[in-house]
């Protein structure tokens, strides 16, 4: 049934979002197509929300009745723009008015007339190359030969994990077939838009507790390595040596694992960025740490031959970063490998006890099945648990979906008198690794146009000014490493997964201290203004008002959180007891079954963990292998 606004819900809407976005001389203001396009983009996310999104907005509406005996819709413009800054300093009030603030701004600034007023331009990418492996590539619901498959491994997922299992496997002869529920997306696919992105690349996941954390985890081909800012950083020796430690094992130590970090940089070509591309946000960074005497230095991707065009969330139109679905797929597609694409796994195949392969559900309802004797769980953090416990699997000991960790980040902005224009530089370049042993890790994150308002955590008057002068702001992302791993996936439930986690009193500690650090960091490098992005926190100046800052009492809820990163749902241990898969990622209670992907990762790292999960998959196909092996010859014996 469609949805209909009433008069005052629409009347309030449109208020709102006029005084959230009012516009500027460069920047077109929020209005009628604004409103429409917000309950349009909740409606494809969940048509069951545009009733609560019309009541916030009357609710707020009437808000305003109290304080000035008016309510917002007739309030002029400038009671409208002083109301809405008094309100985001509000106990009550700002944390709705900060998620109306984010989808107006999301919606807004990704129109075409808005971005390009902006000065920027939507991707258009022609004719792109048509190579073999494309024909081991087929959509479930187009598949013509049949509904079951024989192979020797199927894989689900394509991402860090899946990926390079499978291509190692499929080096050694081995038959694979790979089970990707998301969509192959080429590079032509990929235009900058940040809705667009959101629709078709990710799936929708949001952490509840203390905070509301939204997770951005990748659905597509190559998964989060194809919409992630490609840092690779390697896993710290001192978090190699603890899992040493908790496992009873020394077969994760630095030494040991060199061999396939080493295999892993040079499938993707890992390099220190280049400093041109980079852009002015390295020598802002270099000139604050220098001052403080600080470590810091370029961020190692994997795109060699990145050059600044684009944001790298939203895909790579250059192909330059080599995600899994450039690096690891197509090697493994001309091995012989079968990709199928658009096909939902939703049940492991178990014959006497033993995994024996996939059973899964295209979108037109079709059901395919894919027989093979070594079946590899691959869909990562989230989906991979979800898909245990649906199916009350593999969970003798009760760990499947706990011990999750987040990675919990942070973010902060400054104003500086350089030209930084980091919408035309590479997102994430350069690091302040000063605190890494502390938990902290101080990263570039520099956003295009059509991002930067959801980055700041204000609206109106106050919003234009900043955007008007974007070309001088510097953005981070304060990452941080967990002090616990109290997070949990549970079920999934009206087709949105059930995660719980807790920001510990450390954490949110520690966040207010990385903020700290980054003020000092600006402030040294030359900063006038200074944003930390928490809710009710007013942006400040100087050194009286980071002394201030540094006073402020923060909650965990009003820090506005991201996570890019979720790790360690199933755990690994030799402990069938109190683990889920062993050192060799085999699952303890089903004999076959494999997991390899971020699910087995015991966090946190404290770094950006894709380097991390392929190395492990690169030691996982090395244990898979053998164990095929044996068994192979055991059965021809």
């Amino acid at each position: 049934m469609a949805f209909k606004a009433s008069s005052l819900s629409h009347r309030s809407a449109l208020a709102l979002a006029e005084a959230i976005i009012p516009g500027s001389s460069a920047i077109p203001a929020a209005d009628e197509r604004t409103v429409a396009r917000a309950v349009e983009v909740i409606r494809e996310f969940d048509p069951r929300l545009l009733k609560v999104w019309q009541l916030a907005q009357v609710a707020l509406d009437a808000a305003a009745v109290r304080e000035t005996g008016r309510s917002f819709h007739r309030l002029g413009v400038t009671d409208q723009d002083r109301l809405i800054r008094r309100w985001e300093l509000d106990p009550v009030l700002r944390k709705p008015l900060s998620v109306i603030e984010v989808v107006y701004k999301l919606v807004h600034f990704d129109r075409r007339d808005t971005y390009e007023a902006m000065g920027g331009k939507f991707n258009s990418v022609q004719g792109i190359e048509s190579p073999r492996w494309l024909s081991q590539v087929h959509r479930a619901d187009e598949w013509t030969d049949g509904d079951d498959l024989e192979a020797e491994v199927v894989v689900v997922g394509t991402g860090a994990g899946g990926a390079v299992v499978g291509r190692e496997l499929a080096e050694r002869g081995l038959a694979v077939v790979f089970i990707e529920e998301g969509e192959h997306y080429r590079r032509d696919a990929f235009d900058g838009s940040v809705v667009g992105a959101h629709q078709r690349f990710y799936r929708a996941a949001f952490a509840l507790g203390n905070a509301v954390i939204p997770l951005f985890v990748g659905r597509m081909v190559g998964g989060s390595t194809a919409i992630n800012t490609g840092t690779s950083f390697r896993t710290p020796d001192w978090i190699l040596d603890r899992w040493c430690e908790e496992l009873g094992t020394d077969e994760f130590a630095p030494a040991a694992m060199a061999r396939h970090f080493d295999r892993v940089e040079s499938e993707l070509q890992v390099t220190p960025a280049e400093r041109r591309v980079i852009g002015p946000i390295a020598d802002v960074m270099a000139r604050g740490c220098d001052a403080l005497g600080w470590s810091h230095a370029p961020v190692r991707r994997n795109a060699p031959e990145c050059d600044g065009s684009g944001f790298c969330d939203l895909g790579c139109r250059t192909d330059a970063r080599r995600g899994t679905n450039l690096s690891y797929i197509p090697p493994a597609l001309e091995k012989g490998a079968v990709l199928l694409t658009r096909l939902r796994a939703d049940r492991v195949m178990v014959e006497g006890g033993r995994a024996v392969g996939i059973e899964g559900l295209s979108p037109r309802g079709r059901r395919m099945r894919v027989r093979a004797p070594t079946v590899i769980l691959a869909g990562g953090a989230i989906p991979t648990p979800l898909f245990l416990l649906k199916q009350g699997l593999a969970n003798r000991s009760g760990q499947v979906g706990k011990n999750l960790t987040l990675h919990p980040s942070g973010g902060f902005a400054a104003q500086f008198a350089d030209s930084i224009r980091g919408y035309a530089h590479m997102p994430q370049g350069y690091q302040c690794d000063q605190f890494l042993k502390e938990g902290i890790l101080i990263l570039a994150a520099q956003p295009d146009r059509n991002i930067a308002a959801m980055v700041l955590p204000f609206a109106g008057r106050q919003l234009m000014g900043v955007l008007d002068r974007l070309d001088h702001l510097g953005s981070f992302g304060l990452l941080l490493r967990d002090s616990t791993r109290n997070g949990r996936v549970w079920r999934s439930v009206g087709g949105f997964p059930v995660i719980s986690y807790n920001v510990t009193a450390e954490d949110v500690q520690r966040v207010h201290q990385a903020m700290i650090h980054t003020a000092e960091m600006c402030l040294a490098a030359g900063a006038k203004r200074l944003f930390p992005v928490v809710l009710g926190t007013p942006a400040f100046e100087g050194r009286k008002g980071l002394e201030q800052f540094r006073k402020a009492d923060l909650k965990a809820s009003d820090v506005i959180w991201t996570s890019y990163h979720p790790l360690g749902t199933c755990k690994m241990g030799d402990d069938p007891q109190t683990s889920v898969v062993g050192l060799d990622h085999e699952t303890h209670d089903v004999p076959g079954l494999y997991i390899v992907d971020a699910s087995t990762v015991p966090g946190p790292l404290g770094v950006n963990p894709q380097i991390t999960i392929m190395a492990m998959a690169n030691r996982a196909a090395e244990k898979i292998a053998e164990k095929i092996g044996v068994e192979s010859a055991r059965a021809t014996a």
